[in-house]
């Protein structure tokens, strides 16, 4: 059957391959849970198969979903590469320099939207802080900053990107070393405080994965340990490409990502529009994220409660 979803239809269902239910995905939609559900059974009986399982665990992606789900993923890359070239000035010479906030484990993606906007722009230049001093933006002190938790500060301006999903993993070499091994027995890579406080690695460490032999109090560090086999580590799955997770069982927190900034900083226009291309960069890294998960399990994310 010839497809019948506009855009709205598949941003709901790329909403919930996203974030794993109907409530998270019309929170962040500013619609009822029910609403998405309803419109979803709309769109299942239009096309005359269904694109999500439900189930008590979860939902499941038919193959005629994940197939929707790749098109609107091309789909929001082309609306949102056109956002950025109807940015007031963005097919003019911009000029100024934009100061970027954010945590080290987020500096690829910032380095990614460098290359982007300095190839358009010239003229521009980017300073990246990396740091976890949550409150530079509201000083003044950055123009841009991506944090990890919201703070409600109302004079400040909170873009949700999404959910990132943690697990441990380990490197083919360690594998080899360690066979077989349990939670118990791993050697992890920890991180010494505060980051150890982070909820993932809390309630790894509250499954049982408290064996160390070396502590590092750089995320940087702590992948590139894991990578040269020294032990397992609690990541981010965007960034554990070339690596092989462990433990599907424990079932660590999601986290949440925003993109914050001032009303003042947006009135210039070279800020505006790194900030898109920002934006675009880290969509698209959650959205090749959401997508290998999927191929891989066939199954969207667990539900989690919304807090």
């Amino acid at each position: 059957m010839a497809l019948q979803a506009n855009w709205d239809d598949l941003r709901l269902l790329l909403a919930v391959s996203r974030h794993g239910s109907f409530l998270r995905a019309g929170q962040l939609l500013g619609i009822a849970a029910s609403t998405v559900s309803r419109r979803l059974t709309q769109l299942e009986a239009a096309l005359g198969e269904p694109l999500v399982e439900r189930g008590v665990e979860g939902c499941r992606l038919t193959s005629r979903g994940q197939s929707l789900v790749d098109v609107a993923i091309a789909a929001e890359a082309g609306l949102r590469r056109q956002v950025v070239a109807d940015i007031p000035g963005s097919g003019a010479e911009l000029s100024g320099n934009v100061l970027v906030s954010a945590g080290e484990g987020f500096s690829s993606g910032v380095l990614e939207a460098v290359g982007r906007f300095t190839s358009l722009h010239p003229r521009c230049s980017v300073e990246l802080q990396v740091t976890a001093d949550f409150h530079k933006i509201a000083r003044g002190v950055a123009d841009i900053a991506i944090r990890t938790i919201h703070l409600g500060e109302p004079s400040l301006i909170y873009r949700p990107i999404g959910r990132f999903a943690y697990g441990v993993f380990a490197a083919p070499e360690y594998l080899k070393r360690c066979p077989g091994g349990t939670v118990a027995t791993a050697v992890n890579v920890a991180l010494l405080p505060p980051l150890d406080m982070l909820a993932q690695m809390r309630a790894a460490k509250a499954a049982g994965l408290d064996r160390a032999h070396i502590s590092v109090n750089s995320f940087t560090v702590q992948l590139e340990s894991v990578r040269r086999g020294l032990g397992v580590g609690v990541l981010p799955r965007i960034l554990a490409k070339d690596l092989i997770e462990l433990f599907e069982g424990i079932e660590l927190p999601d986290l949440d990502v925003y993109l914050v900034t001032r009303p003042q900083a947006l009135k210039q226009a070279h800020i505006k529009c790194f900030f898109a291309i920002l934006e675009q960069v880290l969509l698209e890294a959650l959205c090749t994220e959401a997508v290998e998960r999927s191929h891989d399990s066939g199954r969207l994310p667990p539900v989690q409660p919304f807090e």
